[in-house]
């Protein structure tokens, strides 16, 4: 009793449009997540976010859930995970991002979260392409690699950038530490915000040295650049 006055007098809100959500909503209310911008919820050469990368004979191709809107929907949700420090939050994104890839994963081996410097990771308290990986494994059971993958150079932000200096700015900022991990598995290198592709792009590039390897690129947004 006293549970439901609670409730009723303190609801949780929709982190997009602010209503109250009702019993088996979390953090977004049904219909602002049936009205955010959706990707093509494919992974293969030809998605919007595929086609940023070259091709590669590991390289199977990406996919990403969300189309970034500017100043709409998918703006409030990024900067909730990235700039409010909502973990919690970015987990819950990561299980949506793997029950609408759910069908896709199946032949998964391995979720490789796109890693930060250790400096950056401190300077923010969380790796936000970590948190998806623990939703994403909570729905699939798909395990994590957090430590073979290693960013070996701290980088300036991407943000203000062109194409060609974010190309050069992230050029042999990774680096696998043991390459038995990833021999003859298929894995999901994993980002929240795909761009040009330069960051993804040079993580593929090291994964590819990989004996056996297969590569797909999953994004939670696809942003215009």
């Amino acid at each position: 009793m006293l549970i439901d006055l609670i409730k009723i007098g303190f609801p949780k809100n929709c982190l997009s449009c602010s209503n109250a959500l009702v019993q088996n909503e979390n953090y977004l209310c049904s219909s602002c997540y049936f009205y955010l911008p959706k990707g093509e919820l494919a992974i293969h050469n030809e998605t919007d976010s595929g086609k940023l990368f070259e091709p590669l004979d590991s390289f199977v191709g990406a996919g990403h859930l969300f189309n970034f809107d500017k100043n709409g929907k998918t703006q409030q949700v990024l900067h909730e995970l990235k700039y409010n420090s909502n973990q919690d939050f970015g987990e819950y994104l990561g299980k949506l991002l793997g029950n609408e890839f759910f069908n896709i994963l199946t032949h998964i081996d391995l979720i490789v979260p796109v890693p930060l410097h250790p400096k950056k990771q401190h300077q923010r308290g969380f790796n936000q392409s970590e948190l998806l990986a623990r939703g994403i494994s909570d729905v699939t059971n798909i395990n994590i690699s957090t430590n073979n993958l290693i960013r070996n150079r701290f980088t300036e932000t991407q943000t203000k950038k062109n194409k060609s200096e974010r190309k050069k700015n992230i050029a042999m900022a990774f680096e696998i530490i043991n390459k038995l991990e990833f021999e003859n598995k298929r894995i999901v290198i994993l980002d929240d915000v795909i761009t040009t592709g330069s960051t993804l792009s040079e993580c593929i590039k090291v994964l590819s040295q990989v004996q056996g390897i297969e590569i797909s690129g999953l994004l939670l947004a696809k942003a215009n650049f």
